[in-house]
């Protein structure tokens, strides 16, 4: 498949908190924007809130609707996105729709709870600022 095959995840209703945490207590850290070897786009957000500190991560679910989590884990490890520093690996994920209905995967990986560091990022994140 061609990039253009896999849409871009939107999320044109979303509005960052850089500078202080919003109303849920969500502090937006950074962005990212990319593609998988396969030539899928994906937008990647780091965010916390209190002691916890995550990145979600959204690409398009087209061919790849019956993902299991340990497919999630091999993809995250075969694009080189995030490092896994622990045993414990915490990842949620769903599909959803994007903020234009296109059909998307959206993964949950926390980073570090305050405690324990779980994971880091491969790629170095755009600001919101």
């Amino acid at each position: 498949m061609s990039d253009k095959e896999f849409p871009m995840p939107h999320r044109i209703n979303y509005i960052p908190s850089p500078l202080e945490p919003d109303e849920d207590g969500v502090l937006d850290i950074g962005f990212y924007c990319g593609s998988l070897n396969d030539g899928r786009p994906y937008h990647l957000e780091c965010w916390a809130m209190d002691e916890i500190m995550m990145v979600t991560i959204m690409f398009s679910d087209i061919g790849i609707r019956g993902y299991l989590r340990q497919n999630m884990y091999d993809l995250m490890e075969q694009e080189k996105m995030v490092y896994y520093v622990s045993e414990k690996k915490p990842l949620q994920f769903t599909r959803t729709h994007d903020d234009v209905g296109n059909s998307i995967w959206m993964l949950n990986i926390m980073l570090t709870n305050g405690k324990e560091k779980y994971a880091t990022l491969k790629m170095k994140l755009q600001s919101y600022k």
